[in-house]
């Protein structure tokens, strides 16, 4: 076997300068796995808009000299289309299957990491004609939630030209990867060859520095202001505005003085009419925007951060959960919420669970201010202990050797 592990990493339609998931699950990851192995060779391979390219092109740049100094290779291409239909897929295979092919030859990697389903399928034609093993890692159900945003009819013969291509890939893969327990035992069920559960975490450090500054510089618990966080685009269906603005109502009931901060690229003028056709002052909602590396600073001061699941699927397990998490900040859990997070919450007392139609489900609030220190540094241990983004690179180097060293 060739010392160290040698890796390709390929995502695909997916801005890894602005995307907070991607930062901390593909760029700070691969950072922390090289520290882990200094052999290693790694290249991430991304495919963006090619306008996004062109726009960002300072940012891609620089994005590239700080992975250049950590010993990591970048290389952004221009994609065509978003997503190819399945007619033309074939097609598209062919022609963007040379430039994986060349760089996996020049870089002589041994084992293909694909983010999501097209790189996915790239990175299964390389791998089959390399002779090289393939982590496929969907992270989420890439022909449910074209449904969900009402792009494709389940009924669909692109949807299910796509199911049996989700299928190849999960029996062909050498690895799979499951963010939640439940999304890992699906791809057993469906033959997966190996199925590893690997959570989104977050790099733990940066939030512990950003914490002890805030409480450094100020009192380092908030008093008597009580302040609602949410953090996500409220655009799509997995980030219900509507939602986030009932529980901040239901948490007016019992603080009137309480405030939402919403961070977040996208408007938020849905919450804002709900709010004000309900009477709130939008002078209580504060609107924040910032870079991913930015987040651990701008979280600073919330004394609770609000998740949910608002799809009907059980690949749920947000970066906001281990970010909120490594800030500090003891979580409110929708009961729309199922699952390993749901259980982490109440087992660990994290947060609590709320129904924003119950507002009694909020007189916890109370109990959580009076000793909101003691939840706070609970938070954060139970964080540093199992949602460290180092975790997630020691667990992915042992699989690369597992998968590398395996006769293929």
């Amino acid at each position: 076997m060739t010392r160290g592990v040698r890796l390709l990493y390929i995502t695909y339609h997916e801005n890894v300068l602005g995307s907070g998931i991607l930062y901390t699950q593909v760029i700070e990851m691969l950072e922390r796995l090289r520290s882990l192995e200094e052999d290693a060779s790694i290249v991430l391979l991304s495919f963006m808009s090619p306008q996004l390219l062109w726009r960002e092109r300072a940012g891609f740049k620089a994005l590239g000299s700080k992975l250049e100094n950590a010993g990591i290779r970048f290389i952004a291409l221009p994609m065509l289309v978003p997503t190819p239909s399945p007619i033309g897929l074939q097609f598209f295979i062919c022609l963007w299957l040379l430039p994986v092919l060349l760089t996996a030859l020049y870089y002589n990697s041994r084992v293909i990491h694909s983010r999501s389903y097209i790189a996915g399928m790239l990175g299964l034609a390389a791998s089959t004609l390399l002779g090289v093993p393939l982590v496929f890692d969907p992270r989420g159900p890439f022909p449910e939630e074209m449904i969900m945003n009402g792009v494709w009819r389940r009924s669909s013969v692109t949807f299910r030209i796509w199911k049996k291509l989700e299928g190849l890939l999960i029996r062909r893969a050498g690895a799979t990867i499951g963010v939640t327990p439940e999304f890992r035992d699906e791809f057993r069920r469906r033959g997966a060859q190996r199925s590893v559960f690997v959570p989104n975490r977050t790099d733990t450090t940066r939030f512990h520095n950003a914490v002890r500054e805030f409480r450094e510089s100020g009192p380092g618990r908030p008093g008597v202001r009580c302040e609602l966080l949410f953090i996500g685009e409220m655009f799509a269906v997995w980030n219900d505005p509507y939602l986030v603005a009932k529980h901040f109502i239901a948490l007016l009931k019992h603080h009137p003085n309480a405030r939402l901060r919403l961070i977040t690229r996208a408007g938020i003028e849905r919450a804002l009419d709900y709010l004000a056709a309900r009477g709130v002052d939008p002078s209580r909602v504060l609107h924040q925007s910032g870079a991913p590396q930015e987040m651990p600073r701008l979280m600073q001061g919330a004394t609770f951060g609000l998740i949910f699941r608002a799809v009907d699927i059980h690949s749920m397990w947000s970066v906001k959960f281990a970010e909120y998490l490594a800030a500090g900040i003891p979580i409110i859990v929708d009961r729309s919420m199922v699952g390993l997070p749901v259980e982490i919450i109440r087992r660990r007392r994290l947060g609590f669970i709320a129904d924003p139609d119950r507002p009694d489900d909020y007189r916890i609030v109370d109990d959580i201010l009076a000793s909101w220190r003691e939840w706070s540094d609970r938070c954060i241990e139970y964080a540093r202990r199992r949602l460290d983004v180092r975790s997630t690179s020691r667990q992915f180097l042992r699989l690369y050797r597992i998968l590398t060293s395996a006769p293929q």
